[in-house]
């Protein structure tokens, strides 16, 4: 998969530091491995990629982020940016508007600065980040452990032991600085020696939210008596994005945590872990690194949002800064879809964060003269646009950023990704209750957008699509059939729930639109052109430029390639991943093999697309191929932007490729009566193991290339390579 991630030899199990239970039996379909502790150093200890590592390393409950930093290197201020980030927890910052509130660090320990990297070994069975070090010149060793509470959001465990030598003589305790504006700057929590709990810190934020941050550190024995010494830290983050949080919560729940104790957390946290990956996980039998690979994306999806509430994820998630923690398209078509599958408790926070800024996409709308609803390319702690409105290019030249005015695809896909959790939970009381006024305002705004023709036809001008090398366009083929796709729904959703409000007239005129928009379909040649005018550009296929996957706006400059047919992502197939059923019948071979030559892949999310559609379309070992790129962009820092924080809609699109493309399920709709199953498996792949849930069960799919066994336990109906299955508990195959 990648050197810095092979896995090391390890015999017996992993090694975790006293006091927290022996480790689990290493496996390498589970365990990612950096360094070695043979050596004592790794690739860590190279500067460029320390950074990638704490992306990979990072420890996120939902709430909280840890990005995976050394304990003798774990202040808050070093790049790429802050340590630790709380979902939905925003400041205002220049040139972004919004970024997320740094936090400090919990994890430092006054360790001398000659200790090495060493070898770490993120476990995904348990979410447990272990770490062997040596001193330099071979004095004393440091073994740590920490997770974070699956099932105590907030909550921290640090265990360690190192050598007395190794100490620099700090404060054990007072590792962890915290503190903020309304505090009179920094002050250290203060758990001593002995276990004394620290006093809680506030941050507030200027938005109304804020957080508490609470520590207890337990040395034995104390420091000063040499010899190994134990370090056990427990971590308390209580954060509200509206409100500020209470110290009685914080002190509350350090308490709880320390009357447990990091043994008795630490088995919490494998049972929750376990239940997790019982509704989650995926094996390719056959392709370890690739098991390896897909579990890793599972894994930080599965971190990345809250059960409860309002879950606000970035493009990042909480393993990084870049862009700000902003909110984008990204979560409602690659992430959702997924914690829709595995973990539907989560998919509806992704959700609840939308439907709480309905009202904000509503005065976007009226502040264009528009009705309806208008969702933000960029959105943050309230629902405002809050993308940056210029950008510094490879030149050093101020350039406009013309999305947060013209990618106006967004405001379909959030609806897209309502239905689609409806689509997999079978749930059609979402959709006529919270979601809702969703589908009805985005339809309204599509209504109100169109332009139409002297002939009657409704075009949509003025817009970028996914693939943003081409801007400001007309009748983008995506835009258009999404803009379709959100008309007819509303339109079916109003009329199955009756007379309501002043939709039930509108229906009618929704779905004239939808069948007035033009798609760019051309029956003769089977292909969808991608914008208007777009086939009269330059013919220049991306690999006249270069090897994809590569920034082609770096290789040409953008006005030199707008003029060209190379697209950073192919519309067109994106529509054909999204919604199917409003692509023509047989059309995508031909969409294919015409965009696939054009695509740069400049896009993180554009590999795992193609990847999908290759599959369907019967291709998988040239499926597999896009695949292994797609998995190359964070586990191989491909567009050495990784140390930024994990691309997590790459992540979803990675499981998408290998779920829905080589497993072929199909979800379209609340009422399907039958799952469909279409595999289509590469050479080395012996069977495909996946779990999902489906209308509330919970299915278990063997694919392989004679059948699909499906073990449910309830009854359903099943639909494998067009035969029709009725599927009884506890399962069959279906050949």
């Amino acid at each position: 998969m990648t050197r810095s991630a092979a896995p090391a030899p390890v015999d017996g199990p992993t090694p975790l530091p006293a006091g927290t239970g022996m480790g689990l039996p290493f496996d390498p379909t589970w365990c990612l491995v950096v360094g070695d502790d043979r050596e004592g150093t790794g690739p860590a200890d190279d500067a460029g990629l320390a950074t990638v590592v704490e992306s990979w390393c990072c420890l996120a409950d939902g709430t909280v982020g840890t990005r995976g930093v050394l304990e003798d290197e774990s202040g808050g201020d070093h790049p790429p940016g802050p340590a630790v980030v709380a979902a939905g927890l925003y400041e205002p910052a220049e040139g972004v508007s919004e970024t997320l509130v740094p936090l400090p660090s919990w994890c430092a320990l006054p360790v001398a600065g000659s200790l090495r990297t060493g070898r770490r070994v993120l476990d995904l069975r348990d979410g447990v980040l272990t770490r062997r070090a040596a001193g330099g010149g071979g004095g004393g060793e440091l073994w740590s452990a920490r997770f974070a509470c699956a099932e105590r959001p907030g909550t921290g465990v640090l265990v360690a032991e190192v050598a007395a030598e190794l100490l620099t003589g700090g404060p054990v305790g007072g590792g962890c600085r915290v503190g903020g504006p309304d505090e009179g700057g920094p002050a250290g929590s203060s758990a001593g020696q002995a276990g004394e709990g620290a006093v809680p810190r506030r941050w507030r934020s200027p938005f109304g939210g804020g957080a508490l941050v609470a520590t207890d550190t337990r040395v034995t024995p104390e420091a000063r008596s040499g010899g190994p010494v134990t370090v056990e830290r427990l971590a308390v983050h209580v954060v509200s994005a509206h409100r500020a949080p209470r110290r009685a919560e914080a002190s509350r729940r350090l308490a709880r945590a320390r009357e447990l104790g990091p043994a008795a957390l630490l088995a919490e946290q494998r049972r929750a872990w376990g239940k997790r990956w019982a509704a989650a996980d995926v094996e390719i039998v056959g392709d370890p690194e690739l098991t390896l690979a897909v579990r890793f994306s599972l894994f930080h999806l599965l971190s990345s949002a809250a059960r409860r509430g309002e879950a606000a994820v970035g493009a990042r998630g909480l393993t990084g800064p870049a862009y700000a923690g902003h909110v984008f398209w990204d979560t409602d078509v690659f992430v959702l879809p997924v914690l829709a599958a595995v973990a539907p408790r989560q998919a509806r926070a992704v959700l609840e964060y939308r439907l709480r800024r309905l009202d904000a996409a509503r005065a976007r709308a009226g502040g264009n003269g528009r009705r309806g609803a208008r969702f933000p390319w960029e959105s943050a702690h309230d629902g405002r646009d809050v993308t940056p409105r210029s950008g510094v290019d490879q030149h050093g030249t101020q350039v406009p950023i013309r999305t947060g005015d013209l990618e106006e695809h967004v405001t379909a896909d959030v609806a897209w990704g309502a239905w689609r959790y409806a689509a997999w939970t079978g749930d059609w009381s979402f959709l006529t209750g919270p979601a809702y006024p969703l589908l009805v305002e985005t339809a309204r705004y599509w209504a109100a957008r169109v332009r139409r023709d002297a002939q009657g036809a409704a075009h949509i001008d003025h817009v970028i699509g996914p693939d943003e090398y081409h801007e400001d366009v007309d009748d983008n083929a995506f835009t258009n059939l999404m803009a379709r796709w959100n008309l007819r729904r509303a339109a079916e959703l109003v009329e199955r729930v009756g007379p309501r409000g002043s939709e039930a007239d509108e229906a009618g005129g929704w779905r004239e639109t939808a069948d007035a928009l033009v798609d760019g379909y051309d029956r003769a040649t089977g292909r969808y052109e991608q914008f208007a005018g777009y086939d009269r550009l330059a013919p220049v296929m991306a690999a006249d430029l270069g090897t994809p996957p590569l920034a082609a706006d770096l290789v040409l400059g953008p006005e030199r390639l707008a003029a060209t047919q190379v697209v950073k992502q192919a519309d067109v197939l994106m529509a054909h991943f999204l919604v199917p059923g409003e692509t023509e019948p047989g059309s995508l071979d031909a969409n294919l093999r015409h965009y696939l030559s054009r695509c740069a892949h400049g896009s993180s999310l554009s590999p795992s697309v193609h990847a999908t559609l290759l599959a369907r379309d019967g291709r998988p070992d040239e499926a597999l191929d896009l695949l292994a790129v797609a998995v190359a962009v964070d586990l191989e820092d491909l567009t050495e932007t990784t140390g930024g924080g994990l691309h997590l809609a790459n992540l979803g699109g990675i499981w998408q490729a290998v779920v829905h493309g080589f497993a072929g399920v199909a979800v379209e709709r609340p009422d399907d009566p039958a799952l469909v199953i279409e595999p289509h498996l590469p050479g080395g792949w012996d069977e495909l193991k996946v779990t999902v849930g489906w209308h509330g069960a919970e299915l278990h799919l063997t694919c392989r290339r004679d059948g699909v066994h499906v073990s449910s336990p309830v009854a359903l109906t099943v639909r494998v390579h067009g035969t029709v299955a009725r599927i009884e508990p506890p399962g069959r195959w279906v050949g």
